[in-house]
């Protein structure tokens, strides 16, 4: 938030931005970058494969499938000689030349399952899932990049009020995280997050701070990276309860699932078995009768949050891992305090995927460039249709149709965006 000063700072300040520019006009330039549409499916079953890696090879360029196995990928023409990598937890790696994928206009891509390997055979040691945990933390710095970085993401949330999904946001953004160090504050944003485009629908912001705060969704999000804010239980009670079994994780590799599997209270972590690195983080807690935490919103109005989930993955790339991916859901019962009776519920939806990653140069976010802490739905950026055509986002969804269809009750989306 500090203000920049001097001809040094304005300087700077060109710099950067051309630095934000040049990452948009890739995205941008037509004629520059060939789309792959594909669904990824696991080859013995048929069944489609949801938030698998798609990556250029030996590139930071990258994408994820959506809940339904379907992707769309943009890859810049300087790219096109090389191959495109497709990954998932428990498969084995596909690699197939992307001018294959061209020529033949392949849009079906078939995982492999890593074959099976019992937990008698491949456990070597006697580390417990406390123990394994432990370690994992202790190699944080190890594993995960302790040099600043920028990564290029897509942003969206969704808010859904009874029955009807009202809003929709979505953002390309650019996030300098400086490093991995043990936050003194795992409450306070470290990354500082510069905004090159936002996009939403008419209902956003002013009809939904009945439910939903003015406060930035998107910093919470970032905030849900337990492993950079090291945000974990650290009860001993905690390390004892953590069960161990080793599952196969990349092309037939052992790797270690820590889990803890109480009543309304689930957390699984995939740990790779080498090098204790923390591949895969999910989190679910609540079980939908007692409320995880209760306050008082308005004047008759109780928030009861019923209900969180969240999922934050990581992707390996020259030794270190890196922020893949991000989502997290949330489910609230609104109490008239009155009548003591359920008056409505509230999802907040909210998704973050890394689509590329500098790490020779990663410039710094100005502050001028810098996301405010109050919501991005007050955050305006001209709306560019051509811009977004050509950009790496999380490909919609069937179940999203319904999603389109409350929120395009009066007029298309593309309208809103034009005009919001």
């Amino acid at each position: 938030m500090r203000a920049g000063r001097g001809r040094q700072q304005q300087y700077v300040s060109r710099v950067c931005l051309g630095i934000m520019l040049s990452i948009l006009s890739i995205h941008m330039a037509s004629g520059q970058a060939f789309t792959v549409s594909g669904l990824v499916i696991d080859k013995s079953t048929g069944e489609t494969l949801p938030y698998a890696t798609g990556r250029v090879l030996d590139n930071t360029l990258g994408t994820v499938s959506n809940l339904s196995g379907a992707f769309d990928f943009h890859v810049p023409t300087q790219l096109m000689n090389g191959q495109l990598q497709i990954s998932m937890l428990g498969y084995e790696t596909l690699l197939i030349p992307l001018l294959e994928v061209r020529a033949q206009n392949i849009t079906k891509f078939e995982l492999a399952p890593s074959l099976r390997v019992l937990e008698e055979v491949v456990v070597s040691d006697s580390l417990t899932g406390g123990e394994i945990f432990q370690l994992a933390l202790a190699k944080i710095e190890n594993n995960y990049p302790m040099n600043p970085v920028l990564m290029d993401g897509f942003y969206r949330d969704i808010k859904k009020v009874g029955d009807k999904y009202e809003s929709l946001l979505e953002a390309a953004i650019v996030i300098y995280d400086k490093n991995y160090k043990a936050p003194r504050d795992y409450t306070k944003l470290r990354e500082r997050v510069g905004i090159i485009q936002i996009r939403k629908s008419f209902d956003y912001a002013p009809a939904l701070t009945t439910y939903f705060d003015q406060y930035n969704l998107l910093e919470d999000l970032l905030l849900e990276n337990s492993v950079n804010y090291r945000s974990f239980n650290d009860e001993p009670e905690f390390y004892s309860n953590l069960k161990r079994e080793t599952i196969q994780g990349f092309d037939n590799e052992p790797m270690y699932l820590i889990s803890l599997i109480v009543p309304g209270y689930d957390l699984k972590m995939y740990i790779d078995k080498k090098t204790f690195a923390f591949f895969k983080v999910e989190f679910g807690w609540g079980d939908m009768v007692t409320p995880i935490l209760t306050y008082k919103k308005s004047r008759n109005l109780e928030n009861h949050v019923m209900r969180l989930d969240k999922v934050v993955e990581f992707e390996p790339i020259d030794g270190k891992f890196y922020l893949k991916y991000i989502r997290s859901n949330y489910l609230n019962h609104w109490m008239n305090m009155d009548t003591q009776e359920l008056e409505t519920t509230t999802e907040l939806f909210q998704e973050l995927v890394i689509n590329d990653i500098d790490m020779e140069d990663p410039q710094w976010v100005t502050s001028s460039q810098k996301m405010k802490k109050y919501g991005l739905q007050f955050q305006n950026e001209p709306y560019d249709e051509q811009f977004w055509a050509n950009y790496n986002l999380i490909k919609s969804t069937p179940p999203d149709d319904e999603i389109v269809k409350d929120l395009e009750e009066e007029v298309t989306l593309q309208t809103q965006f034009k005009n919001n």
